[in-house]
């Protein structure tokens, strides 16, 4: 029982000790903080993708080489899980917009099915639209329409709400210019009916959707009834990876069957890595303040060392003087970790406050809504990697207490006493 009041008493009249402890809570605490805003990037990174993509994507060789895709659609609608699929045709296009050109890809649709698939339906109610207004025709030329990403309309900058001057507005004509049948130059003239906003910048600013029979018109491939590929949804995304095999096995080797993670796998990826390497390096910040209590309890050892002499004097084992030491680093460590998981969660929990305010009193924003795209810093706490943190920070604690403790236990109290 003694080792436990004594440790509280060099707690207590040390008070470099808060020191340590502020230590290791500030390593705690950035690392709570950036894990969960690195964890809601990739959730919401994730989900953003999947809705501009579909569970399932059946390609076959070929930008334009599904023939027989009707045949494939009911074959693929009679597997077990599937809860529907749409087709689509996609391509390069240069694009007339207002008289400036831009590279752009062109996604050819039937709007109806197209928003059982995903979220096309989402992106389009922001700006009060309906999927079947794709399918509407104007003027006496019976021109088609055009869905346009929203940064592709944008002209300066500003909000669609408050500002619409700063977009091409409704009703203008664009012209898509791509390949016919690889050997020439289609050009066709499209309307714009309305915006859709998928919350992916690179997606916003180079997709234009247009009808499925006006895709296949402007490509040349209306004649062969040809698609670009099959949009699939599954009733559960988890058994994605066993209905993608057994597609791609009753299909056969021509058709490239893939989830949305194989499509854009060395994306998600990389994203994966920096998430890892950003933990690591942050990490050394708890290594940082293990060192600070190593250097802390070793000053300690050398100015109590008359006490720990008197200790063994009047009978403390070699092991309890080590016990004093490294529960010492114990409740450094389990104090610092508590108190930085707690700052941590308040800030996790109010950082969009604490960004308002930050922008409210300096004018800079450290996640800018341009560049990252999100109205709101996403964050996720997962318990499991709060957890594996504060036992770290309290491990490293103890770890780095042992010598210290160690070099206490050495002291010989005869040679102690003589010199104190």
């Amino acid at each position: 029982m003694y080792k436990f009041f004594i440790t509280l008493r060099y707690l207590r009249s040390r008070k470099i000790s808060f020191f340590a402890v502020a230590g290791v809570a500030v390593g705690v605490m950035t690392l709570i903080v950036v894990l969960s805003v690195m964890n809601g990037f990739d959730q919401e990174l994730r989900s953003r993708i999947r809705g501009t993509l579909t569970h399932i994507i059946i390609t076959k060789g070929g930008m334009y080489g599904l023939e027989n895709y009707t045949q494939v659609m009911e074959k693929v609608k009679a597997t077990e899980h599937v809860s529907s699929c749409a087709p689509f045709v996609e391509g390069p296009a240069l694009i007339k917009i207002r008289g400036r050109k831009e590279f752009v890809y062109f996604k050819g649709i039937n709007p109806v099915e197209e928003a059982t698939v995903g979220d096309f339906k989402a992106f389009l109610s922001p700006f009060r639209k309906e999927p079947e207004d794709l399918q509407k025709t104007h003027g006496e030329n019976q021109t088609a329409s055009a869905f346009c990403g929203i940064e592709l309309l944008r002209v300066s900058p500003g909000d669609p709400e408050t500002d619409p001057i700063s977009f091409v507005q409704e009703g203008e004509q664009i012209v898509l210019v791509t390949l016919k049948n690889w050997d020439k130059i289609s050009v066709k003239a499209f309307v714009i009916e309305g915006t859709f906003k998928s919350g992916m910048y690179d997606y916003d600013k180079n997709y234009v959707y247009i009808p499925l029979a006006a895709a296949q018109e402007l490509t040349g491939i209306k004649e062969r009834d040809a698609v670009s590929g099959i949009s699939v949804k599954l009733h559960d995304y988890r058994y994605a990876n066993e209905v993608r095999d057994k597609l791609q096995s009753s299909l056969g080797f021509e058709y490239y069957v893939q989830t949305w993670e194989d499509a854009r796998r060395t994306f998600l990826t990389a994203v994966m890595l920096e998430r890892r390497v950003m933990a690591f390096i942050l990490f050394f910040i708890i290594v940082v303040a293990g060192f600070n209590i190593l250097a802390i309890l070793t000053m300690i050892v050398l100015e109590k060392s008359k006490d720990i002499g008197i200790l063994k004097a009047l009978g403390a084992t070699t092991q309890g003087i080590m016990s004093i030491f490294l529960l010492n680093g114990l409740f450094i460590g389990s104090i610092g970790s508590c108190v930085g998981a707690a700052i941590g969660f308040s800030v996790v929990l109010r950082i969009n406050w604490l960004e308002s305010i930050l922008y409210n009193m300096t004018g800079w924003r450290p996640f800018p809504p341009e560049v990252y795209y999100f109205d709101q810093i996403p964050t996720v706490i997962k318990p499991a990697s709060i957890m594996i943190t504060i036992f770290i920070a309290i491990l490293s604690s103890v770890i780095f207490s042992i010598y210290p403790a160690i070099r206490a236990a050495r002291l010989d109290p005869v040679e102690t006493l003589r010199y104190e």
